[in-house]
């Protein structure tokens, strides 16, 4: 009864809250690898990939003052590779057409950077999924 009642999605507010706690867990574990100066920065990076430039991500709800660059680029890769992706077995992959529709969405929400957005499309960032020896 409980799960039918959700009003948006089906995962209940703990396994939301579980799911989300996987960046918190990769920053964790990323903190531990001794990175040489040039890349020290990693684990900072992808614990933000979640947050959005308005506020309406997570784990803090930072906003863009608080997104470094870096994060920024991740993000939008990480969005890109979660509606496109056809090893993710809870979901159907989406065309990268479909997928890039989207991230402009949140591009136009203000939640992902314009100009990132545009170099990520213009340099066709995303077709180098479909070419790696072992694609997703």
């Amino acid at each position: 009864m409980r799960l039918l009642s959700l009003r948006k999605g089906s995962l209940s507010e703990y396994e939301r809250q579980q799911i989300e706690a996987h960046v918190v867990h990769t920053f964790r574990f990323l903190r531990q690898i001794p990175w040489t100066r040039e890349i020290r920065r990693i684990p900072a990076i992808a614990l933000g990939h979640h947050e959005k430039l308005n506020g309406s991500g997570y784990p803090y709800k930072l906003s863009a003052p608080e997104i470094p660059v870096q994060t920024r680029m991740m993000t939008i890769s990480d969005i890109f590779d979660a509606l496109a992706a056809s090893d993710r077995p809870y979901k159907k992959a989406v065309p990268a057409e479909r997928a890039l529709k989207i991230l402009e969405g949140e591009v136009a929400d203000g939640a992902l950077d314009r100009e990132l957005f545009d170099v990520f499309v213009q340099a066709r960032v995303f077709d180098r999924w479909l070419v790696e020896a072992y694609p997703y």
